[in-house]
């Protein structure tokens, strides 16, 4: 009997017992694009989640806009720990690897094409994953100040060499020109001579601290140009702090727990002849991992954006190189609520989605037992919201100490999903930020046919039919593993019986001998993290006579 089944109307249906199908062989790319690149000074860095390299890796440079290759680089390293933020500190780089290029004939932009092999022994390619600029570049050699900085004698001497670097025939020049160098938002001009070198005086503008390692410097920033090519350098410069004062625009804070406030005030430091002047712009002040960091301005004000989480007090003071401030106290009033926070979610193979998150209060009242918090979804994030699940929570559990929350939903189709405490009229209610709900390729088993019928014992009987991907239309899914199922007449469970993998048309088959009437079914079973399981296929009742 030949059933052809709309993706609409294919449900699950649970199975008496659960086997395991095998994992059926499919080509695919181990990464799947899913790594970083980097291509500057010579050398291409690239980052594997994995601590060996991936088999048959390599990286093919090409003329931009070229299609032949000019270098392939075979012989990687693993990058030393003070590149550890190349090609980017926000990249999981655990075990980055490096590779140096050779010297090439010609200056100018090269393509970077990295290259290795797949699960099924194929080659992956993947075109384009950085530019390498292969050019003659500057670079800065002993940078030194002559002396350090502070509000009251913000001038320094700095020096130092610029040189450039042809990587065709590893020689060097003397820079010669003009470059700057920049301290808060005040950049100023200066030039070398004909040996490369500079020795120029520069006034350290704002407050702000160092953005390296070391709290009692700043940062002076060089930076300089060539045929396309920019070089940037920091320089640390010693900061000795000065007497400052913050004055807060109110000592007291009261709010919901849960809920944000703003403290705000403004920063004077004494100058050498008594007065007192506003903090130049870029100084941090510090109230405390609840009370929050803020920014000083040109007149020296800052907004620190706080968060309530119980009775408390915050000390507010400069965090930063520059000052010597004294200490500003903040009288924190937290007042009955409930916060929501920490929102995670995750789709697994059945199509189901497990929300979790963080649920914490304060002075909830003693007639309120439990807390109702709802899992909602809604489509753009914004609007509609529907409540798919309540979590009821007991609010006897110790005060303030979050508590994790699970529950897990039906798939609600694409969307955003959020949770809400809608609170009383006595406890502050609280929403968590929206997130996107994480979505698997969909996947059904669109046609199915059991044959022959009739069957007479001992004869061959064939299963058949074909699954479809979602990806992002439907369309036949090559390399699927397809599980068949067996109940014998008269039973209840199910039994697994075999599994094969489909065809480039998305097809699958196999045969069995005849033994006895019964029904099958089949169901793809996902094994990558991109695809869920298909839902069961219909039924086909085969009736097999002696």
């Amino acid at each position: 009997m030949n059933k052809r089944i709309g993706t609409a109307l294919c449900t699950m249906t649970a199975l008496a017992v659960v086997v395991a199908v095998p994992t059926a062989a499919q080509a695919a790319d181990p990464f799947a694009g899913a790594f970083s690149t980097s291509a500057q000074n010579e050398r291409v860095v690239l980052f594997f989640d994995t601590l060996d390299a991936p088999k048959g890796l390599k990286v093919i440079l090409r003329r931009k806009g070229g299609t032949a290759p000019v270098a392939t680089l075979t012989n990687f390293t693993p990058v030393s720990p003070q590149d550890a933020c190349e090609p980017s500190c926000g990249d999981p780089l655990t075990h980055p690897l490096q590779a140096f290029v050779p010297k090439l004939a010609e200056l100018g932009d090269y393509s970077v094409d990295v290259q290795y092999t797949g699960t099924m022994d194929e080659t992956v390619l993947h075109k384009d994953r950085a530019t390498l600029n292969y050019r003659v570049r500057p670079y800065f050699q002993n940078l030194k100040s002559a002396n350090g900085v502070s509000l009251a004698s913000p001038e320094t001497v700095v020096s130092g060499d610029i040189k450039t670097y042809d990587p065709r025939t590893e020689s060097t020049k003397p820079f010669t020109g003009t470059f700057t160098a920049t301290t808060g938002t005040v950049t100023t001009p200066l030039a070398t001579d004909a040996g490369g070198h500079f020795k120029s005086k520069i006034k350290v503008s704002g407050a702000a601290p160092s953005a390296g390692p070391g709290d009692d410097n700043t940062d002076v920033r060089f930076t300089a140009a060539l045929a396309g090519i920019t070089k940037d350098e920091l320089l640390q410069v010693p900061v000795t702090p000065v007497q400052a004062h913050i004055a807060l625009d109110s000592p007291t804070v009261t709010g919901p727990y849960g809920t944000e406030t703003k403290v705000s005030g403004a920063v004077t430091w004494k100058a050498p002849d008594g007065t007192w002047q506003p903090v130049p712009a870029g100084a941090l002040i510090s109230l405390g991992r609840d009370g929050g960091n803020g920014t000083t301005d040109d007149a020296g004000r800052f907004t620190a954006l706080g968060h309530f989480a119980g009775d408390a007090v915050w000390k507010g003071e400069g965090a930063t190189p520059w000052l010597n401030t004294d200490k500003a106290t903040v009288w924190v009033d937290s007042t009955t609520g409930v916060f929501v926070s920490d929102l995670r979610a995750e789709m697994d193979k059945e199509r189901r989605v497990t929300v979790t998150g963080m649920v914490s209060w304060d002075d909830i009242p003693a007639a309120l037992k439990w807390l109702r918090v709802d899992v909602q979804t809604s489509v753009d994030g914004k609007t509609g919201w529907t409540t798919r699940a309540v979590m009821n929570i007991s609010s006897l559990l110790a005060s303030r100490s979050p508590e994790s929350a699970a529950k897990r939903i039906p798939d609600p189709g694409t969307g955003f999903v959020r949770l809400r405490y809608a609170g009383t009229p006595d406890v502050h209610g609280s929403v968590s930020p929206a997130i996107k709900i994480p979505q698997l390729v969909k996947t059904a088993v669109t046609e199915f046919d059991v044959g022959p019928e009739p069957v007479k014992r001992g004869q061959r009987i064939t299963v058949s039919g074909k699954v479809t991907q979602a990806n992002p239309t439907w369309k036949p899914y090559s390399g699927a593993s397809v599980g068949y199922y067996f109940r014998p007449a008269g039973e209840t469970a199910w039994k697994a019986v075999g599994s094969s993998t489909t065809t480039a048309g998305g097809n699958f088959s196999r045969s069995w001998i005849a033994g006895g009437s019964g029904s099958w079914k089949v169901r793809y079973w996902s094994f990558d993290t991109l695809h869920s399981n298909s839902p069961y296929s219909s039924e086909d009742e085969v009736v097999v006579s002696p």
